[in-house]
């Protein structure tokens, strides 16, 4: 046998296959400059927003009087405080009116909490309540309606609300970040009765909570926080079982 001959075609395309190929050696040395390029930017980025808003003087942050505010708010579980529905999932979007009452006017000098009036309009309510998840109720079974009405399927309702009567309470105002503890009630009405044909489409809410708000330039801050949110119709319908709902809300107030 002749073993003088080079390797057979079959051999020379796996050892070109195997051969490491110029662009892909390229793209594997690009991605580690391309992470680190993209950590310097989002570094410089970062030090862009949060150094000119360090230098601003202290009066600057000063609380306003009136201002005006955008916030979103959705569940990632439910409660059993008051309510007896499970696994009810609720979503809120709301425009926010903000009128500080104490102290009646912002002064520097003041280094204690003050007590804001705050008021909503619910442009979006979302309400889902899955099969199952209301309590067993004793049931007539001489009504028809109600035995149909019992059985357990799924329901989502959208609607809309106000919020009239809200207070805050927010500590260190003259400081970048003010934590804050706040409540407010009011009304909702939906598309359809909740949580099911025996109960209500205008119902009851009200939340207690607490967040912080960061003042990101001397009309603009950002709010993020925790809410415990309540919904039922007072005993208005035939059944009133309730939804209580933990809540993540995230806003934005301006101010003039």
């Amino acid at each position: 046998m002749n073993c003088s001959h080079g390797p057979g075609p079959r051999r020379r395309v796996l050892l070109t296959w195997m051969r490491p190929r110029p662009h892909a050696l390229l793209r594997t040395n690009l991605l580690p400059i391309l992470h680190a390029r993209l950590i310097v930017v989002t570094v410089l980025v970062s030090l862009g927003v949060v150094v000119p808003c360090a230098g601003q003087p202290a009066d600057s942050l000063a609380p306003s009087t009136n201002a005006v505010g955008v916030w979103a708010a959705g569940s990632f579980a439910t409660g059993r405080l008051i309510g007896n529905i499970r696994r009810a999932r609720v979503g809120l979007v709301g425009l926010r009116y903000h009128r500080l009452l104490a102290p009646a006017s912002p002064s520097p000098s003041f280094d204690g909490p003050t007590l804001t009036y705050t008021a909503d309009l619910l442009p979006v309510l979302f309400l889902s309540i899955p099969s199952g998840a209301l309590p067993s109720f004793p049931s007539d079974e001489s009504s028809p309606a109600r035995m149909s009405s019992s059985r357990p399927q799924d329901r989502t309702a959208v609607g809309v609300g106000v919020r009239p009567a809200g207070l805050r309470l927010t500590y260190r105002p003259h400081k970048r970040v003010q934590p804050f503890v706040a409540g407010s009630t009011g009304l909702a009405f939906f598309d359809r009765s909740v949580p099911n044909a025996l109960g209500r489409s205008l119902n009851f809410m009200f939340d207690l909570g607490a967040g912080v708000r960061v003042v990101l330039t001397p009309t603009l801050t950002l709010t993020a926080g925790y809410r415990y949110h309540h919904l039922s119709n007072g005993f208005r319908g035939q059944i009133n079982p309730g939804v209580d709902a933990n809540l993540f809300r995230l806003g934005v107030t301006a101010s003039p």
